[in-house]
């Protein structure tokens, strides 16, 4: 199976470095610009480069395809590539809107093809072993998650950060994570949502505070800045004590604190990068044409944000609100 990477920009160069995989191949990458791509090509040894995505399309040899552009082109994009008979594997945020996702997935459906989002915590192995771990030790009902995330971001950053344009905001880049880590321990979706956001004078939010509970009366909040750092620290508080879980993102181990101050730690020995995880499990996906495990926790989470953006009235320029 070979794959394309869509895009040359950053987080296209932590794809390529993290590429190890015994049942697929590196084989293109693409660009707006030739040079960027056969730069880019040559410092990862990837056989082909592009200098158009169309280009890139028409190859009939390539499986599957990263797309690593800006939020705003995901969706577009997406459509391109499956009308191209590829498999797509797209980074978070994968749109912009829900709508637009279930748009996607019906013509992947009609094409049988796959489509998932580049999302670190459905692929670390940690949660799995987590997840065993609190069902096993009784550790009573879940009352409360506390995800707060924040990266300061330089406000004249020529990245998308504070790009209207190019869908920036912290809600997309980071809230993704955030929002993605309670939905994966939450007994069921929300069924309430408040929001309070800071929208920042280019238009993009830049520091958010989401309240949430569902029908079990679980609580959660997600606390979101580009505005000032804080620390990916999840917190999961159940009946008989608390769990922690340092770069919830990526994450390797958690410490259980129970109520009598007694802690236990839960790890894994696996450092291989999330990146790597997530490349070989949509491998596998795609060559066993097994179940797509996660598309539906990424709608789910995309529902959570259409909520919260028409609370702030945010809407980008490319945007139809009533489409």
């Amino acid at each position: 199976m070979k794959w394309a990477i869509l895009g040359a920009g950053n987080i296209a160069n932590e794809f390529a470095r993290s590429f190890q995989s015994e049942k697929s191949e590196l084989y293109a990458v693409a660009s707006r610009s030739f040079e960027k791509a056969k730069v880019f090509a040559e410092k990862y040894k990837i056989p082909v480069s592009y200098g158009s995505y169309e280009e890139m399309l028409a190859d009939e040899s390539i499986t599957a395809v990263y797309i690593a552009t800006p939020h705003s082109h995901h969706y577009e994009q997406m459509k391109q590539c499956l009308e191209a008979g590829k498999h797509v594997f797209c980074e978070k945020v994968i749109t912009t809107r829900k709508n637009q996702l279930d748009e996607v997935l019906n013509l992947a459906n009609s094409k049988g093809l796959y489509v998932a989002e580049a999302m670190t915590i459905f692929h670390v192995p940690l949660y799995p072993k987590l997840k065993k771990w609190l069902s096993e030790n009784h550790v009573g009902k879940l009352k409360m998650i506390h995800a707060p995330f924040g990266a300061q971001k330089p406000t004249d950053s020529p990245m998308y950060f504070y790009k209207m344009e190019l869908a920036g905001g912290a809600l997309f880049d980071i809230g993704t994570y955030a929002l993605t880590f309670v939905l994966e321990f939450m007994s069921s979706n929300p069924t309430e949502i408040l929001t309070m956001g800071n929208i920042h004078e280019s238009g993009v939010d830049e520091s958010s505070v989401i309240l949430m509970r569902n029908k079990e009366q679980e609580l959660a909040t997600v606390e979101l800045s580009f505005g000032a750092n804080l620390p990916h620290i999840g917190v999961i508080a159940f009946e008989k004590g608390y769990l922690e879980i340092e770069n919830y993102p990526r994450a390797s181990k958690a410490v259980f604190t129970f109520l009598d101050g007694k802690q236990v730690m839960v790890e894994v020995e696996d450092q291989t990068p999330a990146f790597t995880h997530e490349i070989n499990h949509f491998t596998d996906m795609v060559l066993t044409n097994g179940e797509n495990p996660t598309i539906g926790r990424t709608q789910n989470v995309l529902k959570i944000m259409d909520v919260v953006r028409k609370k702030w009235n945010l809407v980008y320029p490319f945007e139809e609100m009533n489409k």
